[in-house]
Parts: structure tokens; sequence; C-alpha cells
């Protein structure tokens, strides 16, 4: 093992901590405080000479609902041009880009692939919170508060070397039953609120695109045609009991889902490249959840909870001559932490995870062996395969934290995650560590490191498909960084971070794989940067703004060749700017720039005949991300007005997405033509979307 300048660090100082600290705790998924009563008031010793005596006695619930968003999240809901997502404000934040351009794909953060992500919702790891167009699956109404997590995160944290979303929807309001329908060019939606008893309530969401209004069935373009007009939908629910004073049980659903079908012809732009594709392109994902929590708060300092959670998933695809990919997923998790505040100084945490996931596939299908550094994926085309099993994954996992307040101005967290996985044969014990020091009341610092490891995509380690010997993705991550209260209202905060990866997997050459080994741990990987934000809060006044600025840095090395490059997502410049103004009690108005330089990208040097396909020609990539995009830039806007509808609250959204108009290229693609020679093509590049107007309506009745 190979222990580099940051884990020396990590080790070190996780050793000292657990020498100093008088006890070690475990961490929870939430990674909360307590939930404290309030304090009882005490009454006033009675005058002997006073014939009546008035006590008050003031009584709360341990287990009241966290019913109510939270200011961040009603800020980021806010934000111009995501049609009120929280998720899709993500991308706002610094260090943040599109995986896959205006059109979709999941959030990239600092320099690190969109696989690399971990996702939490209430506490439950998922694999799905974005639509196939980018947009998340949580209706705005219902999210309470959503953290990223960029780099050196918590022990509560797994399956991750990139960034963690931990997402929390709020608790249903004790209130009469009210009912939100709300609509705009992108999606319908329907929400439904309200108590069932005293102390019971509930919520539930659903949501339908309209996207195939844009895209309906029977239109066709460059030899594309849609059969199946894409639809996306999803919902949420929640059902609470709050059960004396002491317990709360919440059961909650959730689920979504995306399809979409295409006819590729011979004379489209994929069909004249490769006809192993022509006809007909299906695609349909979707996952239904249920889960139940049970929270138990038996005094002022302590809080356990029991989480058991099933998720059903399927994704089915064809394409080509009766290609295809069917994967049916059924997952069971039971999660169970304890954290407690009795002793002096120290902030314990325990969490137990045990999660065992049940999938069968079946495939039929023409593969490419390819990763991120193949650059000419078509020279590694395979013969077609044909396979289906049965896979069963366990994972057990504990985890420990202890926050020790040293004194006013210093804390410690110490922690610790075991995990061990079957599937790989894999067991670690990852240190983490986190220390923070206040100075003064407006002036703070911290440092954050640890150890990470990610499981390997399954098309890497599947039978026949990949190489099931591989090994999970290792990281080690350190952060500095600072906050600073400027004056009233102002803030600055920054971070110094690096990141190191090993054990990325590295495609085999398939004429040089006498073992049809297909892939092997031979890339690893480094990322570093700087971020600054600065924000005004909103305060008493009628706005509020944030500026961020993020420099950074990421490439890959090559095992075998010792040959590093620029990672293809290494932007090293991202600008945001968002802006909110109430203009009056009705109107408020918003806008967001965002400013990066371009992405990395394989220059196409030439084009070739298709191996199978003689008649037709294929590209042929330069040196790999040896060339850079030129710079994005956009600009939303948009206008809110409250009013009535029949008597009802209603609101009205406009907007108005890249205001300016900007070009931005995401990449360059060979487009082929029937006269096309070796000498004589065409490269055309890959544009985001153009200026696009939006109208919402919402009512509550």
């Amino acid at each position: 093992m190979r222990y580099s300048a940051i884990s020396l660090i990590v080790m070190t100082t996780f050793s000292i901590s657990t020498l100093l600290a008088v006890s070690s705790g475990v961490v929870n998924a939430e990674e909360v405080n307590v939930v404290k009563p309030d304090h009882a008031a005490q009454s006033a010793r009675p005058n002997p000479s006073t014939k009546k005596v008035e006590k008050i006695n003031i009584t709360g619930n341990r287990n009241r609902p966290n019913s109510e968003p939270t200011e961040q999240t009603q800020q980021l809901l806010a934000i111009a041009g995501i049609d009120s997502d929280p998720l899709a404000a993500a991308f706002s934040l610094p260090g943040v880009i599109y995986g896959g351009g205006d059109f979709g794909g999941e959030p990239a953060i600092r320099g690190s692939s969109p696989d690399d992500n971990s996702f939490f919702v209430d506490n439950v790891p998922v694999d799905y919170i974005f639509h196939l167009f980018g947009d998340s699956i949580f209706n705005k109404n219902i999210v309470r508060t959503f953290d990223l997590h960029s780099a050196a995160y918590g022990s509560a944290y797994s399956d991750a070397t990139g960034g963690v979303f931990d997402v929390k929807l709020r608790d249903p309001r004790k209130q009469p039953i009210k009912t939100t329908f709300d609509a705009s060019f992108l999606k319908v939606g329907v929400f439904t609120e309200g108590s069932l008893a005293e102390n019971q309530a509930f919520y539930f969401s659903y949501r339908h695109s309209l996207l195939q209004f844009f895209f309906p069935e029977g239109k066709e373009e460059d030899g594309v045609k849609v059969f199946e007009a894409p639809i996306s939908d999803d919902y949420q629910g929640k059902y609470q009991w709050l059960v004396g004073d002491d317990h709360k049980v919440t059961f909650a659903v959730g689920g979504a889902s995306d399809k979409l079908g295409l006819s590729i012809s011979e004379q489209s732009e994929e069909g004249r490249s490769d006809p192993d594709i022509v006809g007909d392109a299906f695609a349909k994902t979707s996952f239904d959840n249920q889960s139940l929590t049970w929270d138990y708060f038996p005094n002022r300092t302590d809080q356990y909870s029991l989480l058991v959670s099933h998720l059903a998933e399927q994704q089915n695809e064809y394409f080509g001559d009766e290609q295809f990919v069917k994967v049916d997923e059924d997952a069971w998790v039971l999660r169970a932490f304890a954290q407690t505040n009795r002793f002096p100084s120290h902030s314990l945490k325990a969490g137990v995870d045990v999660e065992n996931r049940a999938i069968d596939y079946a495939i039929d299908l023409i593969p490419y062996f390819c990763t991120e550094q193949t650059n000419n994926c078509v020279d590694q085309k395979g013969e077609r395969i044909n396979d289906k099993d049965a896979l069963d994954v366990k994972v057990m996992a504990l985890y420990l934290e202890d926050i020790w307040t040293i004194n006013s101005d210093w804390q410690l967290t110490s922690g610790l995650r075991a995990e061990k996985e079957d599937y790989s044969d894999s067991s670690f014990v990852h240190p983490r560590v986190r220390l923070d020091w206040m100075p003064t009341n407006k002036l703070a610092f911290h440092m954050r490191a640890g150890k990470y490891s990610q499981l390997q995509d399954a098309e890497y380690t599947v039978r026949i498909l990949g190489n099931p010997d591989l090994d999970p993705i290792e990281s080690s991550q350190v952060a500095l960084g600072s906050d600073w209260s400027i004056v009233d209202l102002w803030s600055l905060s920054g971070e110094v971070y690096y990141k190191e990866l090993e054990k990325l997997p590295r495609s085999l050459d398939i004429e040089n794989d006498p073992l049809n080994l297909r892939y092997t741990n031979e890339v690893s990987g480094e990322t570093k940067g700087i971020e600054l934000l600065l924000e005004k809060a909103r305060g008493n006044e009628n706005w509020h703004s944030w500026l961020s600025l993020s420099w950074s840095t990421s490439d890959r090395t090559d095992g075998v060749t010792n040959v590093t490059t620029p990672y293809r997502l290494d932007t090293p410049v991202v600008v945001n700017w968002v802006y909110n103004m109430d203009i009056s009690e009705k109107w408020s108005f918003g806008l967001r720039y965002t400013f990066r330089s371009g992405a990395r990208y394989s220059p196409i040097v030439g084009i070739k005949p298709n191996p199978d396909y003689p008649e037709n020609f294929v590209p042929v990539y330069g040196e790999l991300n040896s060339e850079q995009l030129p710079n994005y830039s956009r600009l939303d806007i948009q206008a809110d007005y409250a009013t009535t509808f029949f008597g009802k609250e209603a609101s009205w959204t406009f907007a108005l997405i890249n205001a300016l108009g900007q070009q931005n290229t995401f990449g360059y693609y060979y487009e082929p033509k029937e006269d096309d020679t070796l000498s004589n093509y065409k490269i055309t590049p890959e544009e985001g979307i153009g200026v696009f107007p939006s109208i919402g309506f919402s009512v509550t009745f």
C-alpha cells in the first residue's frame, strides 16, 4: 500500500484525536444535533403574605416535526432559471458543473465524474434523484434541507469519491388539508397536505412532465423519428404519527420514471456512422421506494432512530438489431443510529448500516470496452454477447464519531467508518477528522481530511462485460477553509482542497488481452483547487445575493504508460452570481449568471472506414483531452408575481433562460454525409440551450 502525505496527515491527526478524547462515539446518518425540549420555566418563590400564587408551566414535545424548509432552501428555490428546483440550484454553487451539458446530466463536483457522487434522501442511499433531462425528482414543496458535501465529508457517508448530496424532506404540517396545483412549460404537478388527527399528518406529491408536447410522437428530424414521446414523472408521500412526547413514526413513499423511444434510420447521422444501432431504440428507467422510520427521544440529551427501506428499480433498454439490456433490482436497507450529548464537552454518535441488493440482469448487445480514458472507443468493439445472471450484493458498515468541544474556541470531530462488501470481497476502515477553530465570533477556520472508497460501476465488474476482480476506487481528501462575517449581513468563505484518486478503471487493448480481463485498476488522478463565496444575506432588507469563484485543475495518470492528461471535466474557472430582490409585496425579481472556462475534449483529427461497415466512416480522435472548449456564459432572469385566483392564493412565474442568447458549445461531433471522403468531411459543434421563455402558475385551495 502506498501512503501519500495526505494519508499520513489523516492517520496521524486521527490517532492524536483518539488519544485526547475521553471516549469515542458513533455518527448517525443525519449528522444533526439532538432535538431538545423547551426548558420549563421555574415559578418564583411564593410570598408568604400572598394568598394566591399563579404558576406557569411551559412544556414542549421532544418529537416535534421539522415541517418548514430552512432559509437556505428558500433562497435556493428563488434562483432564476431552475423552475423552483432546489437540487438544480446546486449548479450555482462553487465547484459544480453539468456533467452532460445544458440538456441533462448529473452534477460533476470538483473535478470528479458524476458517477463518483453519492445521494442520500432522508438517510436512505439512492441512485436516482435526477430525471433524464437534468431536473430533480422532488417537488419544491417538500424539500427541507439540501446539503452538498464537496470533499472530506463525515463518517456517515459512503460509496463516494466525488460529492455527497444529502437531501432531507420536511415533515407534514399539522393544518387543514390543502391542495396546490402548479404548472409550467415543462411539467404539471399536484400537492396535498394536512392533518388526519391531532398528532397525525400527511402529504403527497405527483408531477408529470410536458416534454411530449415538445417532442411529440411522429416527429422526425435528420432521420430520427420519435415513436414513444419522452415522459418523466415522480411522486413522494409521507405519513407521520407523533406518539406521545417521545416517539415519532414516519412512513414514506417515493418513485420516479423516465422513458423515450426513437427510430433511427440509415439516413440519420447516428445510422451513417454506426449501422449497428439502426432500428428502434427505447429506454425506460423507474424506481419505487418505501421506508418506515422510528425516532425515539427519551430525554433532553439522547436520540435513537431505526429505519427500514425497500427499493425496487427497473431498467429496460433495447436498440439496433434486437440488442437489449434488462435490469431488475430489489434492495433492502436497515439503518440504526444513536447519539447522546450527556457527556461533558462530548457529543457521541454511532450507526450501523446493513444493505442487501438482489439484482437480476439480462443482456444481448455488442460491447465497447471503454472508460473515460479511452480515446478511440470504436477500436475497442467486442463480439456480440448474450448473458443473464442473478447477483446478491451485501454491504455492512459501522461508523463512529466523537465531537469534542475542547473549549470555546476549538472543536475536534474524530470519526471512523468500517465497511465490508461481499461482491468485490473488499473491506475498509477509513479514518476521518475535522478540526474547527473559532478565534472570534466573526471568524472561523476548519480543516477536514479523510480516506474514502467507492465501488466500481457495474459495467466494469459484471462477468463477460467486465472484470469481477476489480478493486474499489480509493481516495484521500483534505480541505482547509475559513468563514468570515465581514459586516452585518455580509460574509466571505473560502476553501482550498486536494483529492487523490487511486485504482480507477483502465480498459485493456482487446487485441492484447489474452485473459479477457477487459479492465484493470491502473489509473490514478489528482484534483486541487480553491473556492471563494461572497454572500449578502437578506436580513430585514429586500434583497440577497451571492458571488462564487472557483479555480481548479484535475488530471488522470495512466499507470501503464505513465502519461498524465487533463481530465475531461477539468474546468479551471467557474463564476456564479445569484441575485434576488423583492420589488414590492407582490413582485420579486431574480437573476443567475454563470461563466466558466471550457472543459477538455479530444479533437477529431480525421475519419476512417468503419471496420465492420467499410462504406461508413467513423471519426478518429487525436490526443486525449488535449483541446479546450470555448468559454461558457449564460444569464437567466425571472420575475414572480403573487396574486389570487378565484379568491385562492396563487402566483405566476415568468422566466427567460439564456437571456443573452449565448451559443455555448459542449463538444464536437462528426456529421456524416453521403459524399464524405477521407479528406472531405464535416465537424459540427454541439450547442447548448438557446433562448427559452417559460411561464409557470401555482394555486392553493
